[in-house]
């Protein structure tokens, strides 16, 4: 078995999380190929919407606006608009993924989507493993449900006339059941609880706006109120300085009183080396 944190390990990791995500994915990619299918759109422009896009909601939308005979400046600029949560994300990983070579951090935006960035948020919540390999777990989370996103595109393409009425099948739920497990398993302090009620909030009430721009704004107002809260999590309060206390003067020590000495006494430091010679045993005379 691979170690968790070597780099075959965390790749082993990300792919085997990408399941509960890929699930969810394929009706969705079936439906977008069919719907591209039934559109009268051919099999290499198909392919190459989820091959550069890679945006499930930006490409129906793309796809509707392309059929219509809309402007393609005006199709980017809503493309555009309707991924532009992706700053956020970048935002959000960029303490992460700054330290990385430019490849990393190209192939990791590049395959970034709602679901990915959800798991690589909590993968790099984590603490900081001694091998720290956590990008081949986002990257190995991403080659995979990018690969799948496309072979169900193509799927969905070629037998559009049997999953013509895919829509009707209720699969496509699974795609925002298998993104509300992403999110709720990141609910793990009050503060996340509190941030993603109001972006949820905020969905909903501005649902109604054009091009998913509710959205957007719901995920600035969470973003704003995250910002907010962490500023006042990071405030320390700072010691009031305590008054110079002034030390205490010692007083100069006492002298030590002597024993008075007799008048004619000789001093007390006399030596014995100062004394007369006399021979060891012998009396004085």
């Amino acid at each position: 078995m691979l170690p968790r944190h070597s780099r075959g390990g965390e790749a082993l990791q990300g792919a085997l999380a990408a399941v509960p995500v890929i699930i969810g994915a394929v009706p969705f990619g079936l439906l977008f190929g069919a719907l591209a299918e039934a559109q009268g759109l051919d099999v290499v422009n198909t392919m190459l919407m989820s091959l550069v896009v890679n945006s499930g909601s930006a490409q129906m939308i793309g796809l509707g606006m392309i059929t219509s005979g809309a402007a393609w400046p005006l199709t980017v600029m809503t493309v555009l608009l309707i991924n532009l949560r992706h700053v956020f994300y970048s935002a959000a990983l960029s303490p992460y993924v700054r330290p990385m070579p430019v490849f990393w951090r190209a192939a990791i935006a590049f395959g970034m989507t709602d679901a990915v960035y959800a798991l690589a948020a909590k993968r790099f919540g984590e603490p900081t493993p001694e091998q720290d390999n956590r990008r081949w777990y986002v990257l190995s989370n991403a080659a995979v449900i990018y690969l799948a996103w496309n072979l169900a595109t193509l799927c969905g393409w070629i037998f559009g006339q049997t999953l013509a009425d895919l829509s009707s099948w209720g699969l496509d739920f699974a795609v925002y059941a298998s993104y509300i497990g992403l999110v709720v398993s990141s609910f793990t302090t009050r503060r996340a609880l509190l941030i993603g009620l109001i972006a949820g909030a905020g969905g909903l009430l501005l649902s109604h706006l054009p091009y998913q721009s509710g959205l957007f704004l719901a995920t600035l107002a969470g973003t704003a109120v995250a910002a907010f809260l962490e500023s006042r999590a990071r405030v320390v309060p700072v010691p009031e300085p305590k008054a110079a206390q002034p030390h205490p003067v010692q007083p100069p020590p006492r002298p030590q009183p002597t024993a008075p000495q007799r008048a004619g006494s000789q001093p007390a430091e006399a030596t014995c080396e100062e004394a007369p010679d006399r021979e060891i045993g012998s009396s004085p005379r």
